[in-house]
């Protein structure tokens, strides 16, 4: 509390030299914009008293580079203001210095320079760092947490200049009316855009992303349906890898057929796809899951004998208690007006990358429909209903066979096949 009152101090009279140019004894002065003696607005946070820029004048003895104890008081006040962890403010600070306007020879010619090195160090050695280093207040989003608090450390972004007045007109010998002899001028203005550099946000992926497998099926990932960031300084992995395969061929899905996993239906594994992603959100981590929205799409062309299936997608769902099953994904479909072959398009939200499968759903007397008695060993053999099923056999030729209803569901295999 004491801080504050000695910051609103600070500015008043730095208000009123600016406003009413009061003279005074101090040759070094603090010039804050009239705007900021407007009494804040109650329930106003007290970032709002900061000034969106202000400046300062800092006198030098003639012929020297070293401040007086007055400027160092002046020098002190402004970085009480500019460098207060109160304040929200993202400054950026100007140093310009000034010479005596005599005719530059050896001894002076730098004076101009070293003035504005002292200034620079000055604030360098307050933080005991290379560079200015300042430190401000700060709020982030992150799409899973929400809004959260910081303090956002930054290199405190400055242009550095020093300047001989000897050859210039007396117009730019003076500045807000006052002599710029002898003097550090000082510019601190408000500046997130440069303070903050280039980052400022972060979504993955960063971009809207298409990735189509051999096979024609396609995932479409719109900028930041994983995971988003927004608002912060920290330099973050931006990289990120979307991993998308299909497994829908008759030979990959029979070597090692299986149902899709579900503890009340039977669905009929017809082909899968595997979504994986470095950047994917935690479901029992991530307290904004309403704000996860089914914005992924996935899109598989279907083959003639699938058209009149009802294929469905199947994608791991998540309930309330943060237990999942295997549910439909609702789908819609898509005919291509050239081959007039149909595609069925699935939505999914970021949770639900993992295995997504295509199939469809039967009663368990409609099993033998669409498979047939295996005995262990065989090609494509797997247990269910407490025994050994098969998708399909061999004739005396070695000739697929299938049942008709399973032919429809899967994609035809390559070399003779035909129904039963």
């Amino acid at each position: 509390m004491k801080k504050t009152i000695l910051l609103l101090i600070i500015m008043v009279i730095g208000t009123n030299l600016f406003a009413q140019k009061t003279k005074t004894s101090s040759c070094s002065q603090i010039l804050i914009p009239a705007t900021q003696r407007q009494r804040t607005p109650k329930g106003l946070k007290p970032q709002s008293l900061f000034p969106e820029k202000f400046e300062a004048y800092i006198c030098f003895e003639p012929r020297k580079s070293n401040y007086t104890e007055e400027a160092l008081d002046a020098l002190d006040s402004v970085y009480k203001i500019a460098f207060d962890l109160n304040s929200d403010k993202f400054y950026k600070i100007t140093i310009i210095g000034y010479d005596d306007g005599e005719v530059v020879q050896q001894e002076n010619s730098s004076l101009a320079r070293e003035r504005a090195i002292t200034v620079f160090d000055y604030f360098a050695s307050r933080e005991e760092t290379e560079f200015i280093v300042r430190k401000t207040p700060s709020s982030f989003y992150h799409s899973c947490s929400g809004e959260a608090e910081c303090i956002i450390k930054y290199k405190m972004p400055f242009d550095f200049k020093w300047i001989n007045l000897n050859d210039k007109s007396a117009q730019e010998r003076t500045h807000n009316g006052i002599d710029l002899k002898n003097k550090v001028y000082i510019l601190v203005e408000n500046n997130p855009d440069e303070c903050l550099g280039k980052f400022n946000d972060y979504y993955y992926p960063s971009q809207d992303t298409t990735i189509v497998t051999k096979n024609m099926s396609m995932l479409k990932m719109p900028k930041g349906a994983l995971e988003s960031i927004i608002h912060t300084k920290d330099t973050l992995n931006s990289e990120m890898t979307i991993q998308f395969e299909d497994v829908i061929s008759f030979e990959d899905l029979t070597r090692s057929y299986k149902l899709v996993p579900h503890h009340r239906q039977y669905i009929i594994n017809a082909g899968y796809f595997v979504l994986k992603s470095n950047h994917q959100p935690d479901f029992e981590t991530c307290l904004l899951k309403d704000t996860f929205t089914q914005n992924i799409t996935i899109r598989l062309p279907l083959e003639m004998q699938q058209n009149d299936a009802r294929l469905k997608f199947y994608a791991k769902t998540y309930k309330p208690n943060g237990t999942w099953e295997y549910k439909i994904i609702p789908t819609k479909k898509e005919k291509d007006r050239e081959t007039k072959l149909e595609a069925i398009i699935g939505s999914l939200s970021a949770f639900q990358l993992d295995t997504i499968y295509v199939g469809k759903k039967i009663d368990e007397k409609e099993m033998s429909n669409y498979f047939y008695p295996a005995k262990e060993g065989e090609p494509g053999a797997f247990e269910a209903m407490g025994g050994l099923l098969k998708p399909y056999k061999l004739d005396k030729r070695g000739s697929i066979v299938m049942k008709k209803s399973m032919e429809m569901i899967l994609r035809k295999p390559i070399g003779d096949s035909f129904g039963e």
